[in-house]
């Protein structure tokens, strides 16, 4: 017969290899990129009940589920970060494309409240009308976003074409490209 003390230690290790195990997994899991374009992240597929919400700074709701008929770019971003120099890049780029009707770009700050983002809205230069706020990243979890700051790409027809987790370079010819490619149209592939 085995002892109460051995028992409990015995218990407490294999508890503590189980919870080790599902850190390690979970880890991984957030690291890992998208195994293909679409992902199960596309926008016309997410089963979100069919309303995926963000506000707008008038409080007027717009729903991102569905096929966006342009190339589609979200970035996802945090207002409290004190440097805002990639939102500024992100915002000389929305300005670039401004006049192309086949893009739009979307600013979702993960934030609890308006509070505070019109001021960082003109510090970083971008306009408020772009701006939607993703009240405390309940959207972005659905979308998968992880950690910020992240920016989704989706073509016309709402796959995904381009994941970017993490800081990215707005003006690198290799972003421009990957939203030259969106606008027609990804491979669905499964």
């Amino acid at each position: 017969m085995m002892q109460p003390a051995v028992r409990n230690r015995l218990i407490i290790g294999a508890a503590a290899v189980v919870a080790a195990v599902f850190l390690a997994y979970q880890m991984y899991y957030s690291q890992t990129p998208a195994r293909h374009a679409d992902h199960d992240h596309a926008i016309a597929k997410i089963d979100a009940g069919g309303f995926l919400w963000v506000e707008a700074p008038d409080s007027e709701r717009r729903n991102l589920v569905g096929r966006p008929e342009k190339v589609l770019v979200l970035h996802w971003f945090d207002p409290t970060t004190a440097d805002s120099s990639e939102e500024t890049a992100a915002a000389e780029f929305a300005a670039s494309v401004a006049d192309d009707p086949m893009v739009e770009v979307l600013f979702v700050a993960n934030a609890p409240s308006w509070e505070g983002i019109d001021a960082w809205a003109e510090a970083a230069g971008v306009p408020m009308d772009q701006i939607y706020l993703d009240e405390n990243g309940k959207t972005g979890g659905l979308f998968g976003v992880r950690r910020l700051p992240e920016t989704l790409i989706y073509d016309p027809i709402g796959l995904l074409a381009h994941q970017a987790r993490g800081p990215m370079d707005w003006t690198s010819p290799g972003f421009r490209s990957e939203i030259e490619r969106a606008k027609g149209g990804v491979d669905e592939m499964h």
